[in-house]
């Protein structure tokens, strides 16, 4: 009560003496304002910071909304914008420098870097006269050798020099925000990749060695960084020293003295640049404990809710194959907060639910591999030990079928279900699955013949007349039944639906739809057949194998005289292959 009664006494008196309009009175006024401003920031003017690197903002409380009067909402808008996210209370450093003693102020100085007095200097006319003052080097000095390994401060720079070519992270050409860590300690600045080659010129580039004086211009006097790019600045700088010297006497002393303080500047910026890579392996060392730490926090958060083990599965393969310690919200430099974790749980959940169901589809995709290679090793030596004269079914026959099907892919995955396992299954269903499969794939390519020939039956499968030709094949196939169930185009699989998950197997079900009826080749055998003195309608291979035909193919004949001359014989069937045959009789007998 005393402090409110002391406040409205302060109103009063100040409403009393701007009565009068005294210049003191006003001044008066103007100071109980401030004061009572002061009290303001630091009651209600409290604002959120930006992250730093290693941390991230708290949630913010939301504030009770209370009636303002007009001039407290006038104060909220004057407030410039720089400050208005700044939390904490406004104007601690001007009230450092104005009231805290001046020993103080430099004891607590001596245990900064160089680079917070640096950032420091800029925050206040006060504190800047203070730390840019010749009388404060020693704190510079001290400040400087609190860091380890750091190289002396060289004699062309001052304190605030050498510190802001150490701790000011940014280009020095054109001041972009963006970190830059190329430090060219030769000509004592820092410059990004694209200033770098835009300003500077290559060491072996002739224009910028001829523009040199002659005398110097072979020896180490000019400045070179990394053997490699000079500076035009500090060559033109040392060409107006060079020539405004008279007397070739305090040339040749000016030569050698640059030279011993070219040899100084390399060994000093040989000496920074270790301390520099050091400096930036430590803060790579503490960004990848923290980054640690944050993975190692929400794997703790994971295992409250049941996805630690999932996450675990994922870092356990090869280490690019680590999607999750690679994910943008695991790998970032930024301490877990529990806001922050509220933010990036759904996600995360998210994204390991995707990698649980990948990872389960894989390894349900291998274990059908599995099965499916020891299944094709049963059916293979099956096969092999089989009367192939007549259709017998493909792997993926077998595989499609209800049967083998649900034995691949129902049985659970932590069966073994292995060849010899495989094989039994195999002899006690495939008759009835042949008896089944057969029939109908006859009958689909008796459909293939009727569209040439439309009384064609099952029986005609066996004529010599009846020759198919596949479509598949870059130089169309001839084949003869029951060749084109042993096809491999008949048995690729095209069918995106067939063996989901086995897209690197290719026998498939058999189809007929590459099968086409040949009428040519057809043609050409019924000539051969009849030139036999057979009957074509009912000639088979067998007939024409007994009677094994010559004849002369009168399109292939050449040059006697050439080394590949002669006339060109053959036997059924290869004449069928030939568009052109003239039949000779006078050959047409038997071999014995």
């Amino acid at each position: 009560m005393a402090r409110r009664s002391l406040r409205i006494q302060e109103k009063k008196g100040v409403s009393s003496e701007s009565q009068t309009q005294d210049a003191g009175v006003i001044q008066d006024s103007d100071s109980i304002v401030d004061r009572k401003r002061a009290r303001e920031d630091e009651e209600d003017q409290e604002y959120d910071e930006d992250p730093d690197d290693g941390e991230e903002v708290a949630p913010k409380r939301k504030k009770k909304k209370t009636k303002k009067s007009s001039g407290s909402s006038t104060k909220r808008q004057r407030m410039p914008e720089q400050f208005r996210k700044v939390r904490g209370r406004l104007g601690l450093l001007e009230k450092l420098a104005k009231e805290v003693p001046l020993d103080v102020i430099l004891e607590i100085f001596c245990y900064l870097e160089p680079g917070d007095l640096l950032r420091l200097a800029r925050t206040s006319k006060d504190l800047r006269d203070i730390l840019m003052s010749k009388s404060s080097e020693s704190i510079w000095r001290i400040a400087r050798e609190t860091l380890n390994d750091l190289p002396p401060r060289p004699d062309d720079l001052n304190e605030p020099q050498y510190a802001h070519l150490l701790f000011e992270p940014y280009c020095h050409i054109c001041r972009h925000s963006g970190r830059c860590e190329t430090v060219l300690w030769n000509f004592r600045m820092r410059a990004c990749k694209k200033c770098a080659l835009d300003i500077f010129p290559s060491s072996w580039d002739q224009q910028y060695i001829n523009a040199q004086p002659f005398a110097y211009r072979d020896t180490d006097v000019l400045p070179i960084e990394n053997q490699r790019v000079g500076n035009r600045e500090i060559a033109n700088r040392y060409k107006a020293e060079y020539e405004a010297l008279s007397t070739e006497e305090d040339r040749n002393a000016w030569i050698d003295r640059k030279r011993k303080e070219r040899r100084v500047i390399n060994e000093h910026a040989r000496l920074c640049e270790q301390w520099h890579r050091a400096r930036l392996n430590d803060r790579a060392d503490v960004l990848s404990d923290v980054r640690r730490e944050r993975k190692e926090a929400i794997l703790n958060r994971l295992e409250e809710i049941g996805w630690r083990d999932e996450a675990e599965k994922i870092m356990s393969g090869p280490s690019y194959y680590d999607t999750f310690s690679d994910h943008k919200l695991v790998k970032q430099s930024k301490k877990l907060t529990e806001h922050g974790w509220r933010s990036i749980k759904d996600e995360i959940v998210e994204f390991l639910s995707d990698r649980k169901a990948d990872r389960v589809t894989a390894e349900r995709n291998r274990i059908l591999s599995a099965r499916l290679a020891s299944i094709q090793k049963a059916f293979s030596n099956i096969r092999s030990e089989s009367d192939l004269r007549e259709p017998f079914p493909s792997l993926g026959d077998i595989f499609v079928n209800k049967i083998f099907d649900a034995l691949i892919r129902d049985t659970p995955q932590n069966e073994d279900l292995n060849e010899d396992f495989f094989h039994l299954k195999l002899l006690e269903h495939l008759p009835g699955i042949i008896d089944e499969w057969r029939p109908g794939k006859i009958q689909e390519l008796v459909e293939v013949m009727q569209r040439s020939r439309p009384t064609a039956t099952a029986n005609d499968l066996y004529l010599a007349t009846t020759i198919f030709e596949c479509t598949g094949c870059y130089q169309r196939s001839l084949l003869r039944y029951p060749q084109m169930f042993y096809h491999g185009c008949c048995m690729e699989n095209r069918n995106p639906g067939f063996a989901p998950g086995l897209y690197f197997w290719h026998e498939g079900p058999w189809s007929s739809t590459r099968i086409v009826f040949s009428d040519a080749r057809s043609e050409i055998a019924k000539t051969v057949i009849e030139a036999c003195s057979l009957n074509p309608a009912t000639a088979t291979f067998e007939d024409m194998y007994d009677a094994n035909p010559l004849a002369e193919c009168q399109t292939c004949a050449v040059d006697p005289q050439s080394w590949e001359g002669g006339r060109l014989f053959m036997r059924w069937p290869l004449q069928v292959s030939s568009v052109m045959l003239i039949i000779v009789f006078a050959l047409m007998l038997p071999v014995f």
